[in-house]
């Protein structure tokens, strides 16, 4: 018996000798052979596919040579108290023979994961250990698009055993499998948006114009097109400043601390976000510095500013701007805007006696109740465009004055 006791302590020091040697390695090899999936070739595909395979029958080997080291220690005292209990010991035999020391995240075996990297998608695998600075790699999607092809890839989530994690114990469970990297998915997809004040129309049906302020104060708003995306060369900046999607559950659980996948933060979201204010922020500053009118005159330049600075800032995120653009009139406040209507009506009015005054004592003349009635029976209140002897339009001015109607400009 003492001799059956030593021989089973050594299988289990050595079982534990082996999970301290080789779990670390298994763990760094297999992250930095799974970055060579990304290489367009299909050699590099078959030798990651062994390699993976490989690490994954290595790291479950230990728990078979300890299973057989123990049998063969007690293989004649378990007979002799088994004896006459066959199915109980066939039972108990098959427990022992059962693969227990494989568990990925839930407390599963390990198992093959999988991801499919979408054409609109740009990856990068990132391993969790030693210098993954220089070992992680990236899918060079854009070299499909240089070709003419479509970017797309079927990438395997390499797994290693993690040290300890079963319970330092002798006689505590076996450790878990668990990711060895993580892959980290940006999507790429063009955003756009109209930013306009409406319920009826735009993206929303919520009122997202601009509000801002002339330099005297004034209230002034107005809406905007805009259209952004993220290259692959830009994908990394955009993650370093907007991250991940964090993972959902309890922050302790396995499940989460070994997310294999992660997704960054959805473009549209960090628009109607840091975008929006951003670009309120720009057009805002430009309109305070200017009159009520200056604005209103100066619609193109405010744009043609807001679009450079945008574009400048958006670039430090990792976000190019693909167009900016008005997407609505300046809207004020109601007084406001009749105050500007009613000036339009007299400047308008004020032009037309401009044009009307060296014609005033041809149009007194002709412009007696009777002459003019008279006239305007006559003609039926329908003169040509052009009278000989007056300037052009001035047939079509005293055609509307014999209706009574505005006179229009003569051009």
């Amino acid at each position: 018996m003492p001799i059956r006791l030593v021989l089973s302590l050594v299988a289990l020091v050595g079982y534990g000798l082996q999970a301290i040697l080789l779990d670390p390695a298994a763990t760094l090899v297999s992250a930095s052979v799974a970055g060579n999936q990304f290489a367009n070739s299909d050699g590099a595909a078959v030798t990651t596919a062994w390699s993976l395979r490989s690490l994954s029958h290595v790291g479950a080997l230990p728990l078979g040579l300890l299973l057989v080291a123990l049998l063969a220690v007690w293989w004649a005292p378990l007979c002799r108290v088994l004896k006459g209990r066959a199915p109980f010991g066939l039972l108990l035999l098959a427990g022992l023979g059962a693969p227990q020391g494989a568990w990925a995240f839930a407390d599963k075996a390990d198992r093959t994961e999988v991801y499919t990297i979408l054409p609109n998608q740009s990856a990068f695998f990132i391993p969790d250990a030693g210098g993954n600075k220089d070992s992680q790699a990236r899918f060079e999607s854009e070299a499909f698009l240089a070709a003419n092809r479509v970017p797309l890839k079927r990438f395997q989530i390499p797994h290693a055993k993690l040290s300890g994690s079963g319970g330092t114990a002798w006689f505590s469970m076996p450790d878990f499998y668990v990711s060895t990297g993580r892959l980290i998915i940006v999507d790429r997809t063009t955003y756009s948006r109209e930013w306009v004040n409406a319920s009826d129309r735009g993206s929303s049906v919520r009122k997202e114009g601009f509000f801002c302020q002339s330099k005297e104060g004034l209230n002034i708003s107005g809406g905007i097109n805009i259209g952004v995306s993220i290259t692959e060369d830009n994908a990394a900046k955009y993650l370093y400043h907007f991250g991940v999607i964090p993972p959902q559950g309890d922050p302790t659980s396995l499940d989460v601390i070994f997310t294999s996948v992660f997704y960054s933060r959805k473009v549209a979201d960090v628009m109607d976000d840091v975008g929006r204010k951003l670009v309120n922020s720009l057009i805002c500053s430009e309109m305070t510095t200017r009159t009520l009118d200056d604005n209103n005159a100066q619609a193109n330049a405010i744009l043609e500013a807001v679009r450079k600075s945008a574009a400048s800032e958006f670039s430090k995120f990792g976000i190019d701007l693909d167009f900016l653009g008005w997407a609505d009139t300046f809207s004020f406040d109601q007084p406001i805007q009749d105050a500007i209507n009613r000036r339009y009506v007299a400047q308008q009015d004020k032009a037309i006696a401009e044009l009307l005054a060296p014609l005033a004592p041809t149009i007194g003349a002709l412009a007696s109740a009777e002459a003019v009635r008279a006239f305007g029976q006559k003609t039926d209140g329908k003169l040509p465009t052009s009278v000989v002897g007056y300037p052009a339009g001035f047939g079509e001015l005293l055609g509307n004055l014999l209706h009574q109607q505005q006179p229009v400009p003569i051009h």
